[in-house]
């Protein structure tokens, strides 16, 4: 089972807690120069020579001196605040945010940013019952910003009658061109497993039990580009369930090496009612099996997230795709590695193509919580169980909600209709993953 899919799992039993935000919200903030009383107003040679915070509490001032390293000797009259809005925004830190640049008596400026910290630890606990999968329950404790420097951590277990889980992960991001970060990670995982095809027919009933680690580097190539390498072991124990004979010399439990690359670009825009990105990612796999083959896969995405001129509408666009060559059924990928969420949801494939495009509109922004609607048309494209190819369309709609005051991704709840083959799903997505 996917880390996202399990994820996805826990935003059922958390609906109604407060574990969500990405939006934040920006006091009025001044103009890029407001001068102290009995302070002279600057003139354009005046330079931002420091910068002072108020109200960091968990938040190191070095971590957020090093993220606005680049305002500081720059002429107070080319401060861009709307740059400065979205870089501070982008941390995903705070539900407040004010900043203002004051001459000081030597006719330098100091630029002053005021903020109120998101809550970024919690603990979990969850419980769920649906007729589809049954009991589960379990805890899950994240924080967001470990050591007050935006390093992350994870401890999560999980329990059900079918699958036994538990998760642990840390990330430090890398901040500087000259300093990178790394991810470590580990699993086990006991639990059943169906794949099905395109048409909802299970195709394949199986039992694994395993777990493994990872660990990537991570290096800032640019202010907007990153790089990755890493290496990952897993260890798999399979079983069939009985009348799935003729699959035994494809599913072996092996142990899995394997090495990774990606590359990502981000370019933040954030407006009164989204923290919207335009975003591309590149990234590959080769695994070696201690059965003796090999299996090689590459994903490729573009992200586009525009704000309209009516603030509170965004238009979305997002393509993927994702093409696996000797991968074994158990490591096949679901439709989320694509973006899409028409197909069943038991439904893997090797080689997938998806998109959707549609729009976000603002309908109430409160102080603990933004909610918006969204409309968007889908598209699946891939390959079947038995090698012949799918082409399905269909649209999904649904409403989100971040709240301001936890610095976790958002909720939302949705409907996803396949025109295609004319079924409808409702889903509720928790926005985390790793």
């Amino acid at each position: 089972m996917k880390i996202r899919q399990f994820f996805s799992v826990i935003a059922v039993i958390c609906l109604f807690l407060p574990v969500a935000a990405q939006e934040t919200e920006i006091l009025p903030i001044e103009g890029a120069v407001s001068a102290q009383k009995g302070a002279s107003a600057p003139n354009a040679e005046s330079l931002i020579t420091r910068i002072a915070f108020t109200g960091l509490k968990r938040t190191r001032e070095s971590y957020m001196q090093a993220v606005l390293k680049k305002y500081r000797g720059i002429p107070a009259q080319k401060l861009d605040m709307g740059e400065l809005e979205t870089t501070l925004r982008e941390q995903e830190l705070f539900s407040e945010i004010s900043a203002v640049c004051e001459p000081s008596e030597n006719g330098e400026c100091v630029l002053h940013i005021t903020v109120k910290e998101k809550i970024s630890f919690l603990p979990i606990p969850f419980a769920m019952y649906s007729s589809g999968t049954g009991f589960m329950g379990g805890l899950a404790v994240i924080d967001t910003n470990a050591f007050g420097v935006k390093d992350t951590y994870l401890l999560a277990g999980a329990f059900s009658s079918s699958m036994q889980t538990a998760i642990t992960m840390f990330s430090k991001p890398s901040l500087s061109l000259d300093k990178p970060g790394f991810t470590a990670s580990g699993m086990f995982m006991h639990r059943g497993n169906e794949l099905h095809d395109g048409s909802d027919s299970c195709v394949l009933d199986y039992r694994t039990i395993g777990g493994g680690a990872s660990v990537s580097l991570t290096d800032k190539l640019t202010e907007h580009t990153n790089a990755s390498l890493g290496v990952r072991y897993a260890y798999t124990n399979i079983s069939l369930d009985e009348g799935y004979a003729a699959y035994s010399d494809e599913f072996k439990t092996h142990h899995a090496f394997s090495a990774t690359a990606g590359w990502n670009a981000r370019f933040p825009q954030s407006n009164e009612w989204f923290l919207s990105a335009k975003s591309m990612m590149l990234a590959g796999d080769f695994t070696f099996f201690s059965t003796g083959g090999q299996a090689q896969s590459v994903s490729a995405q573009i992200t586009i997230q525009q704000p309209l001129p009516i603030t509170r509408l965004r238009f979305i666009f997002h393509g993927a795709g994702h093409l696996s060559h000797n991968a074994p059924f158990s490591m096949w990928d679901s439709q989320s590695a694509v973006g899409t969420t028409i197909m069943p949801n038991d439904f893997a494939s090797q080689r997938m193509l998806g998109l959707h495009t549609g729009f976000e509109f603002g309908i109430v922004k409160a102080k603990i919580a933004t909610f918006s609607i969204y409309a968007l048309y889908e598209q699946f494209f891939g390959e079947d169980f038995d090698g012949e190819g799918i082409l399905n369309f269909g649209y999904s709609a649904g409403v989100k909600m971040y709240l301001s005051k936890i610095a976790f991704p958002a909720l939302s709840l949705g409907i996803s209709h396949n025109l295609s083959a004319r079924t409808l799903k409702f889903s509720a997505v928790l926005g985390i993953e790793f």
